[in-house]
């Protein structure tokens, strides 16, 4: 067994990866989660700010048996970042050989992380959406412009409608997408953006009600993919199916953490959970009419996944990788 461990650069990872690589590997994943080839722990919040560091971080461990990999996500949010030109979002990977323990890899996973996270968005309405053609994205940053580049990618868009507090953080938003082949609209108030709107995503680091029950029509798909609560109560206990792609992680974070801390929402409430529906056990949809609510709070199998096939492609192509001796280096 080899004991060099290789330091791996964003650059290098995009090289060797295309966002629809990691769209194919995102649903994969989920498609041996839902099969049962995936150890997946729920993650684990470290928040720094009571010492004096503001800011926090997940670990998120996972053992994936078809790629014969095991490791860790190290992602969080740094507040003094943006002050100094670097994004709030930070993610690193470690790969091990899963017999050994031997480090396989160090990579920056900022680049998996936004795909992936866009990615997730994409499967999901793959799966789940009765109709694609208008979109509605609330919060015009970063994470939201993957979500839309994959998004993109594999359906058919008419319109986006773009929402945000901030109106040149929508401009900003419209600009990074200025030959694209559908519809893009800025809109004023999240009502507006919302009504008759067949898909709608909530991307924001707010903990507010986003999303009116009123405003989402039948058959719409919502998808929640902050780290607080984006809806309101209403629409999430009146949707005709309420799903996660975790349900460990699910009902502790994110859009259902409140309503499941006062018992509004147990796990008797999940309809179904993504990664079922993927690999054939469970239904999603089961009727163009039926509105779904899910919550994708991420999973670190899916980096995982993404950060092994980088690894493995870097290594093949012969290109020039930082490696380090753990043993006697």
């Amino acid at each position: 067994m080899s004991d060099q461990a290789y330091v791996i650069s964003n650059s290098q990872v995009k090289r060797h990866l295309t966002p629809m690589d990691v769209i194919e590997i995102v649903e994969q994943t989920w498609k041996w989660y839902g099969e049962g080839q995936i150890i997946m722990p729920s993650k684990v919040t470290t928040d720094m700010t009571p010492a004096g560091v503001p800011g926090w971080f997940n670990s998120m461990p996972s053992y994936i048996a078809p790629l014969q990999v095991a490791g860790i996500k190290l992602v969080g949010g740094y507040a003094e970042n943006p002050k100094h030109g670097k994004p709030y979002i930070k993610a690193n990977l470690m790969l091990t050989d899963p017999e050994s323990g031997d480090l396989r890899a160090v990579m920056c996973g900022d680049w998996i992380s936004d795909y992936r996270t866009g990615a997730q968005a994409a499967v999901a309405a793959k799966y789940l959406a009765a109709r694609t053609d208008a979109l509605t994205i609330i919060g015009a940053g970063n994470q939201a412009f993957y979500c839309l580049d994959c998004m993109r990618r594999i359906l058919d868009i008419k319109e986006v409608r773009v929402c945000d507090i901030s109106a040149a953080a929508r401009e900003r938003f419209i600009a990074r997408f200025p030959d694209a082949p559908f519809r893009l609209v800025s809109c004023e108030t999240n009502e507006v953006g919302c009504r008759g709107a067949d898909m709608i995503i909530t991307i924001t680091t707010a903990n507010a009600a986003l999303v009116e029950d009123p405003w989402v029509k039948p058959g719409a798909l919502v998808m929640t993919m902050g780290s607080f609560t984006e809806t309101s109560a209403d629409l999430v206990l009146n949707a005709d199916k309420l799903m996660l792609d975790h349900i460990g992680q699910g009902l502790h974070r994110g859009n259902l953490k409140e309503m499941a801390a006062k018992g509004l929402v147990t796990e008797a409430s999940i309809g179904a959970v993504l990664p079922d529906v993927v690999c054939g056990k469970a239904t999603g949809r089961e009727h163009p009419d039926q509105r779904i609510v899910i919550e994708l709070v991420g999973m670190g199998c899916l980096d995982l996944a993404v950060a092994a096939t980088a690894y493995a492609r870097i290594l093949a192509s012969g290109e020039k990788v930082v490696s380090v001796d753990m043993e006697n280096g």
